[in-house]
């Protein structure tokens, strides 16, 4: 089974891993893989929900990861976000321009993730 998000390691952010969704499908409710993907006891996850809810406030969600727990800890919506993390998410869907044709998302949303302008 194909995943419906990508793991990137983030270092020095208040953030361990950016979890970006790669489908309409949310990663939020795939917390067992992400468990197994990251292998660690406690991270810090931020979500980039772009492909699935736009640039809205909703776009970025943090969560707290414990390994043992059945579900993701204290999510919440992140409004304001490091200018260094938004680079990181815009040359993801700079570079998977493909993820970002597929997607639902409107095409003027598309253009603008695809030349790195969001």
């Amino acid at each position: 089974m194909k995943n419906n998000f990508e793991i990137l390691k983030l270092n020095n952010e208040p953030y361990d891993f950016l979890i970006i969704a790669t489908s309409y499908e949310n990663p939020l409710n795939s917390f067992e893989e992400i468990g197994n993907e990251i292998q660690v006891q406690k991270a810090n996850l931020l979500f980039d929900l772009t492909l699935i809810n736009g640039v809205d406030r909703n776009r970025y969600i943090k969560c707290e990861y414990e390994a043992g727990k059945s579900q993701l800890q204290s999510c919440a919506i992140v409004e304001c976000i490091d200018d260094v993390i938004k680079k990181v998410s815009s040359q993801f869907f700079s570079d998977n321009e493909d993820i970002v044709r597929k997607s639902v998302i409107p095409s003027s949303l598309k253009y603008l993730l695809k030349s790195g302008m969001v």
